[in-house]
């Protein structure tokens, strides 16, 4: 099982609420235990006034109840879950439960209890993504709720590194017979020519060369994948070039408008895929869509035609 526990971070606000829906959706598809985890913030900054004080006493309790009330949720049908409840700064509790009980992915929401302002990310989700090795799924307020079954539309960036390929094949796994609509998109930057005066003629001739080779090792590439993947899926191919590999995926996301985004990020020293960093500063912030970002946990089996943990 690709993702057998599952992490979900809410403070109590409708913000962070945003992402229950995708946590009971992927749980269902892969079997998943779900843990919802809130985290009471013990500063004075947030209004605590002693552990052992009558308010932070009704805070806990309101706490559990709420809780408690999500466990029936309708967007939680069918996931086997539980509740933890703890106290402390919630970026350092959320990255504890993550290191102690064995989480391979987390999914929560762009924002909290704070709203939105003109930054990307809110200060607890920042800091946990950033922080994070393992499996996430970022969720952003312009959202949409999707299909409670499945995903009816999947953007799926490929480098042609064998990495890139993990998001691929965990694009798949998502499909689950639900006539998913998967898009695989093979983006390479556009060959870097340098030079302090306009490119000749020659040069320009070898840079379109070069760019039409690409295109025809991506579109044989691209089929293959497919092909070793399953013909049985719904999956459409699409080969880009790019001077900025992340704002042409950005501005896929806007032409195609899928209900989600799954791609690989790899160590920031590999010369392919999109490093942890361009992904969370960059990427996230270019685009309102729902983001599965697979970290080094999830590897290609040695045939290909699966994934391990």
């Amino acid at each position: 099982m690709v993702f057998s526990r599952i992490l979900l971070p809410l403070d109590g606000s409708a913000h962070a609420e945003r992402a229950i829906s995708h946590a009971g959706r992927i749980a269902r598809l892969f079997g998943s235990q779900v843990t919802l985890l809130r985290v009471l913030d013990g500063s004075p900054a947030n209004g605590a006034t002693g552990s052992e004080s009558i308010d932070w006493r009704l805070r806990r309790v309101e706490a559990e109840r709420y809780l408690n009330a999500l466990r029936d949720d309708p967007r939680l049908a069918g996931v086997q879950n539980d509740v933890v409840l703890t106290e402390g700064r919630p970026a350092d509790r959320i990255a504890d439960h993550i290191r102690n009980n064995d989480i391979n992915l987390i999914i929560m929401s762009s924002w909290g209890a704070g709203g939105e302002s003109e930054f990307p990310h809110g200060g607890t989700a920042f800091k946990v993504l950033a922080s994070a090795d393992i499996s996430y799924l970022v969720v952003n307020d312009g959202a949409g709720e999707g299909a409670a079954d499945g995903y009816r539309s999947i953007l799926v960036p490929l480098d042609g590194s064998h990495k890139s390929e993990a998001a691929a094949h965990v694009a798949v796994a998502l499909d689950a017979g639900h006539d998913t609509d998967i898009l695989f998109c093979h983006v390479i930057s556009e060959p870097a020519m340098p030079r302090r005066r306009p490119l000749t003629e020659t040069e320009r001739s070898l840079k379109e060369r070069m760019i039409e080779c690409n295109r025809r090792v991506a579109g044989s590439y691209l089929e293959e994948l497919r092909d070793q993947i399953g013909k049985q899926h719904r999956i459409r191919t699409r080969f880009e070039v790019a001077k900025d590999p992340v704002a042409c995926i950005a501005d896929l996301c806007q032409q195609e408008s899928p209900e989600l985004m799954v791609l690989t990020a790899c160590c920031s020293n590999e010369l392919n895929g999109w490093c942890r960093e361009s992904i969370l500063q960059t990427l996230l912030s270019s685009t309102r869509l729902p983001t599965l970002v697979i970290q080094d946990n999830i590897q290609i089996t040695g045939d290909g035609t699966g994934f391990v943990q």
